[in-house]
């Protein structure tokens, strides 16, 4: 029987990508990565918007490689993160909207690092 707060590797990397979103956008403002703190109330938002339940480990895991994952995304292709393209991620809602070229791009980057790291 499947744990209810298991989720599956779709929305693992549908967290994963709105955490990475996340970091660019306190990047974008800040010019800092977020905070434990916020990446933690990122978390529990897209938790909540989603209807979501992950259980603590792998809320920890997924928040952990956020950040990691959104340097690499910079390095690969700085271009794409101007202020427009990073705000294009998120419908008026702040869910990922997916018809953005760049939101498909970080899923696909992040499913990519949950499959390559055998988190599923």
């Amino acid at each position: 029987m499947t744990n209810p707060l298991n989720l599956d590797l779709r929305a693992r990397a549908e967290l994963l990508t709105y955490l990475v979103a996340s970091h660019f956008i306190g990047r974008q403002v800040t010019g800092e990565w977020l905070s434990s703190d916020h990446v933690v109330e990122s978390t529990k938002i897209w938790l909540a918007a989603n209807g979501g339940g992950a259980d603590i480990l792998q809320r920890v895991m997924l928040a952990s490689r956020a950040r990691e994952i959104a340097e690499q995304i910079e390095l690969i292709s700085p271009l794409s993160f101007e202020p427009g393209q990073v705000t294009s991620m998120f419908c008026e809602n702040l869910r990922l909207d997916f018809r953005s070229p760049v939101a498909r791009d970080v899923y696909q980057h992040c499913l990519n690092q949950l499959l390559n790291t055998r988190w599923y």
